[in-house]
């Protein structure tokens, strides 16, 4: 993915000076709301653009190109309509998502023209990760994959990284969790489910005590959008 660094202790300001918000009247009252992240894995457009209740979530001039995602913005409560269109506000994809309070999600769109595909996970902390750790969670967005398993550096995969099928809502929500692993430079490959190496991404940095999506994206055998490994910086709670 496009590198942004987006640090948690950035996130946690943004989200205590949103979740924060304010109405004047007789008592102050805080304005229920979340946070919300978009990443574009989808790979029959060359960019898209978000929407929550037919409301533009990024400048609609600026669309969001593939392998890229747009860190952090802000959502009220409640029942809302995420929805996301490719070139000539073609909708591809819509979701009716219900907000909670003080939440982090994430949407990731990708899937093909035929069948666009839009997951949505909550982005909150399972387990507390060490000082010496990142806290990581893969999720199979690609085409013409079965069983994919991911490998970081020499470390020992979890059981929960093997065997990756391409991922549905309920894949993605039992998946939703970040894993602890060791903080560090790494290579990252993905294998099929015979051991071929499909996709490698070198030099990897994961920070101490943050938190990050591993993706593979893209289409097997095609030169144009191949397959990729995107990493996401994460905010999470």
């Amino acid at each position: 993915m496009k590198n942004y660094r987006l640090f948690n202790f950035i996130a946690i300001a943004l989200a205590t000076f949103l979740l924060s918000s304010c109405l004047k009247d007789d008592d102050d009252q805080r304005i229920p709301a979340a946070l919300f992240t978009m990443v574009n894995g989808y790979s029959d457009a060359n960019a898209v653009i978000y929407y929550a209740d037919g409301g533009p979530l990024q400048n609609p001039n600026y669309p969001m190109e593939f392998k890229s995602y747009r860190p952090i913005v802000g959502l009220f409560t409640g029942a809302r309509k995420i929805a996301v269109s490719a070139e000539y506000n073609n909708i591809l994809v819509d979701t009716t998502v219900t907000i909670k309070d003080s939440t982090i999600y994430t949407s990731f769109v990708y899937g093909t023209k035929e069948k666009p595909v839009q997951v949505i996970t909550t982005d909150k902390i399972n387990k507390e990760i060490k000082n010496t750790e990142s806290g990581l969670r893969f999720f199979n967005l690609a085409e013409g994959t079965d069983q994919v398993s991911l490998q970081i550096g020499s470390q020992t995969s979890p059981t929960e990284w093997t065997n990756r099928a391409k991922e549905t809502q309920n894949s993605a929500t039992a998946h939703q969790g970040f894993i602890a692993q060791k903080s560090g430079t790494f290579d990252v490959i993905a294998k099929d489910k015979a051991g071929k190496t499909i996709a490698t991404r070198k030099d990897i940095k994961l920070v101490e005590n943050y938190y990050y999506s591993l993706i593979l994206i893209g289409k097997a055998n095609d030169e144009k959008k191949p397959l990729y490994l995107g990493l996401v910086a994460q905010a999470a709670n």
